[in-house]
């Protein structure tokens, strides 16, 4: 599809809510009616606990499928929360083993994207769900995007957001995207409004976000239902469907159907 989203979510590490933020985009974003796709290019199971399936053995059946030589396009998707709009791509262990074989190919960094445009998926917007750091699967991810997302843990330095900032602008230059991905903003996660220096961060944030010109959204707050919502493997619209915190989730989506009517 020409016109569709490809969002990656990045960070430098790990537990920041990269997941968590996926699969309650998704889960909005199917709520409308428009169809979404999770790819998991990360090995340690953890959106299968978030979406509610068991952890696949068969490799045959994961994300490590797209990249075998041999792939003919029929992706291994599994429809989730009941609905036909929404459907993931599971990671498994053998991604580290894929990362690794992948060093040995030409044009390494852009495997994924040319297996995107010569078997596109049937579906308006993609997320890829990327490990921590920039290995060569998250390259890929990075080369294959139209759109990344930031998730920013309130424990980090404010400083070092800037930083990646600047990794990944590097990293557009060196893998030559043209045109480069948007970036569609950074997401405080874990805020807790009665911790002082926390809401310290935030104004730093603040600043840095201004300086860099990228938007920053409302901070996610540390908060039972959201965790319980990953442990039942379900959004937290199912289980709290009034819930403010899915505002924030509501008002990415509503970014990323601007950027698909523009």
């Amino acid at each position: 599809m020409t016109d569709q989203i490809i969002l990656v979510m990045l960070s430098e590490a790990g537990g920041v809510g990269k997941t968590t933020i996926a699969v309650n985009v998704a889960y909005e974003w199917s709520l409308r009616g428009r169809s979404v796709t999770i790819i998991d290019l990360d090995n340690n199971h953890s959106l299968d606990a978030f979406v509610g399936l068991k952890p696949e053995r068969d490799p045959r059946q994961t994300t490590a499928r797209i990249f075998d030589r041999d792939f003919d396009g029929s992706w291994p998707l599994k429809s989730i929360f009941g609905s036909e709009l929404i459907s993931v791509c599971q990671g498994c262990r053998g991604l580290k083993e894929v990362g690794e074989s992948l060093v040995l190919r030409k044009r390494r960094e852009y495997a994924l994207d040319k297996i995107l445009k010569a078997y596109p998926l049937d579906c308006e917007l993609i997320i890829l769900d990327c490990r921590a750091g920039f290995d060569l699967l998250t390259e890929n991810a990075l080369a294959a995007s139209t759109d990344i997302l930031i998730p920013v843990d309130m424990g980090v330095k404010a400083r070092t957001v800037s930083s990646l900032v600047n990794i990944i602008w590097q990293e557009f230059e060196e893998l030559e995207l043209s045109p480069s991905p948007r970036m569609m903003g950074l997401i405080p996660n874990h805020y807790n409004k009665d911790a002082a220096f926390h809401e310290d961060f935030i104004e730093a944030l603040t600043r840095i976000s201004q300086q860099l010109d990228i938007k920053l959204y409302p901070p996610l707050r540390t908060w039972q239902y959201l965790n319980n919502s990953a442990i039942l493997g379900k959004p937290l619209k199912i289980i709290r469907s009034g819930d403010r915190m899915n505002s924030i989730f509501a008002g990415i989506v509503d970014d990323l159907e601007k950027i698909k009517e523009n």
